[in-house]
């Protein structure tokens, strides 16, 4: 084999698996020892092997498909799929293969990367399983709670009961918005949900609170969005700000709850900010202080920090941050920064 259809040794010293295609006939060429090891196979048994010989039998990839994207990267596009192996003992793994066109020696080629990433997707079926459990049985459960509360909250005229019923209700109506938190960590979770873009911050706030004026027609709704400003994210970004703008709704004791909106642009900090203000009481510690990830929950925590616990999430996943501050004379501010682009 020539020197030009070999990786330079500088390969060798990666973390992650490497392998050298053949540009018109996805012929492996190449790999590193950390390919080697992923797959259980010597670099000079994979190139007498096809992908179908890899592959796990419950996959649908095939020799074509495998060769297609090939074809795809050598002209430029830049191809990124989840795959499961099949290895040399017998044991299915996942992996994450990033196809670009690469040059060695003057001689056109593809080099995939290799991440081994079977541990993300169980934590992955482990998020699926929790949501069907949260969706199905919590909620199926809590909402025959709520029927029957609702009932004895019609039946009962002692006043003392009435109150006992009305917490009931409020309770098992906390509990079953669980449901709604927990699927969209779930969503978030999705491979597809992590395409990130350009995305106007003024938009989803105007979207979120022509929503809102729908369902909360007594609450004070402003929005200062005075210019355009362009972040990086995906839909992480309209969960954690629903989030604060729902949590300065329903957390709020005055007559007509007060809410603004402020979109803010830093150029110079490279960020756009959006701030939600309240004028309702302010947010326990108890709940803030569950994300920090020093302090162990216990059960004093109630199902709001779950809100909480979704903004956080989805902003930091986008390379943002989440801070609350006190407003003047009264209520909270969430901010949320993200990281800022140019618009498309």
């Amino acid at each position: 084999m020539d020197d030009c259809t070999r990786l330079p040794s500088g390969f060798e010293v990666l973390d992650i698996g490497i392998t050298l295609h053949d540009p018109e006939t996805g012929d492996i060429l190449d790999v590193n020892g950390r390919l080697e090891q992923l797959y259980g196979y010597s670099a000079e048994t994979l190139r007498t092997m096809t992908v179908e010989d890899y592959t796990a039998p419950s996959t649908r990839f095939s020799q074509e498909e495998a060769v297609r994207r090939i074809r795809s990267a050598a002209t430029g596009t830049n191809e990124v799929f989840e795959w499961q192996i099949e290895r040399s003992n017998g044991e299915l793994r996942w992996v994450r293969v990033n196809l670009n066109s690469a040059t060695i020696a003057e001689t056109p080629c593809v080099i995939a990367e290799v991440t081994d990433i079977s541990e993300y997707k169980v934590r992955e079926q482990r998020l699926r399983l929790l949501s069907r459990i949260v969706r199905h049985n919590l909620r199926n459960d809590m909402t025959a709670i709520v029927g029957y509360a609702e009932r004895l909250k019609n039946a009962v005229e002692d006043e003392t009961l009435e109150d006992s019923v009305e917490t009931v209700l409020e309770i098992a109506h906390e509990v079953g918005s669980l449901s709604e938190s927990v699927t969209q960590l779930e969503q978030i979770a999705e491979p597809d949900a992590t395409e990130r873009g350009p995305t106007n911050l003024g938009d989803i706030g105007r979207s979120l609170l022509q929503k809102v004026r729908t369902e909360y027609s007594t609450v004070d709704l402003t929005l200062d969005a005075s210019a355009d400003v362009w972040i990086i994210a995906d839909q992480g970004a309209r969960y954690a700000i629903d989030h604060a703008i729902e949590n300065a709704i329903e957390h709020n004791n005055s007559d007509t709850p007060s809410v603004t909106v402020e979109i803010a642009d830093q150029p110079d900090a490279d960020r756009g900010t959006i701030r939600i203000t309240d004028d309702g009481p302010p947010i326990p510690e108890v709940e803030t202080n569950i994300l920090d990830f020093d302090v162990e929950t216990d059960s004093t925590y109630h199902g709001s920090g779950v809100g909480l616990w979704v903004m956080k999430w989805c902003v930091d996943s986008l390379g943002g941050e989440l801070q609350f501050k006190e407003n003047s004379p009264r209520g909270n501010v969430v901010e949320m920064s993200f990281p800022r682009t140019e618009p498309p």
